[in-house]
């Protein structure tokens, strides 16, 4: 997928410009000159002046994190829990819906699939959205995570909305804080195909690792906005999801709805 150029984006400053608020040198009077209520009064001016300082400085750092893709991390939303998919030498990631199945990416796909260590087996494969649909055995990690289904998916995402992905992170969940930068029609063509697979997409400014493929893009109230599909080979801070509306269409029909 072609992107546009990268912006090299401002770094936070190093430090507070807290000497800056200082008075010039000779202007203030000495101590022992000051009334004894004024030399009582000064450290506590000094330590809130401080405080201030910090709290700005914190607000930047925030601000400049997710100006560079939203690599602030965030809590994961109650109700989604991430998965390894393995397949052959790739990785991926999925999540649980219902019936003991499990939602990935189709281009993991490469002979026998694992969910969490335990072997799956394809339901349903859609290359053109990029969606593949498991089942595990009962009792396997499906079962261990919470459920979603085709009726928790996001109708409308705006762009500029702020979105979630629930990635694996040593083991378990964890949420990045990512916005949409636009609502996109993605040309995929995959490595030897003879055309590309288009599909509704988002654009998101987001840093994935390899095996974040198949995680779910989620809003704050925990619907599904899409599922990561790619990463840009351009810009490290974009990353693409496939909507909402094709992993309805990989749903609907079935029991997992």
């Amino acid at each position: 997928m072609t992107c546009g150029r990268s912006v090299r984006h401002p770094g936070a400053a190093s430090a507070p410009a807290a000497a800056a608020r200082q008075p010039p040198a000779g202007r203030e009077k000495s101590a022992a000159a000051r009334p004894p209520a004024a030399r009582r009064e000064r450290p506590h001016r000094r330590r809130r002046a401080a405080l201030l300082a910090v709290a700005a400085v914190a607000a930047l750092l925030a601000i400049v994190s997710a100006q560079r893709g939203g690599s602030a991390s965030a809590p994961a939303p109650v109700g989604i829990v991430p998965l390894r998919v393995s397949s052959g030498q790739e990785i991926a990631t999925g999540f649980a819906v219902a019936g003991e199945r499990v939602v990935t990416v189709a281009h993991v796909i490469d002979g026998p699939v694992t969910v969490s260590g335990r072997r799956a087996r394809v339901l349903r494969v859609d290359p053109q959205s990029d969606l593949a649909l498991l089942s595990v055995a009962s009792g396997g990690a499906a079962s261990a995570g919470s459920r979603a289904g085709a009726g928790n998916a996001a109708a409308d995402i705006a762009d500029g909305q702020r979105l979630r992905v629930v990635r694996l992170r040593d083991g378990g969940p964890s949420g990045l804080s990512v916005h949409v930068r636009r609502s996109i029609v993605a040309h995929v063509r995959a490595t030897g195909a003879s055309h590309a697979d288009v599909r509704p997409a988002l654009e998101l400014s987001a840093r994935i690792a390899p095996g974040d493929s198949g995680a779910p893009v989620v809003t704050d109230g925990g619907a599904l906005a899409g599922v990561v599909f790619a990463a840009s080979i351009n810009r490290a801070d974009s990353a693409y999801a496939v909507g909402a509306s094709e992993l309805r269409k990989l749903l609907r029909g079935s029991s997992v709805e």
